[in-house]
């Protein structure tokens, strides 16, 4: 997977958590993985990208473990996501 398409999905993960905190989403309880922009994108690199979020501080969450299963939960965005999410939308 290109770079571009990874900076394509962690936007579009980190726009639905703005919209959500800012009460503008329609689709507020919605997983990440059902998306609308995200179907068709294979759930791993999905799980790459939300993991990155993650480690890099942008998104509040974690990932569970259950057997041989691994699902990555987000549950808001950090002051840094918002911070980047707002400078990215500026430029």
């Amino acid at each position: 997977m290109d770079e571009n398409m990874d900076e394509k999905i962690q936007k579009i993960i980190l726009s639905e958590y703005y919209s959500r905190l800012k009460g503008s989403s329609k689709m507020p309880q919605m997983h990440m993985y059902n998306f609308p922009e995200l179907k068709g994108i294979d759930n791993e690199v999905i799980f790459k990208n939300a993991k990155f979020l993650i480690d890099e501080n942008l998104v509040r969450g974690g990932i569970d473990e259950e057997e041989n299963h691994s699902f990555p939960w987000i549950t808001r965005l950090t002051p840094t996501g918002i911070e980047h999410i707002e400078k990215n939308n500026r430029e």
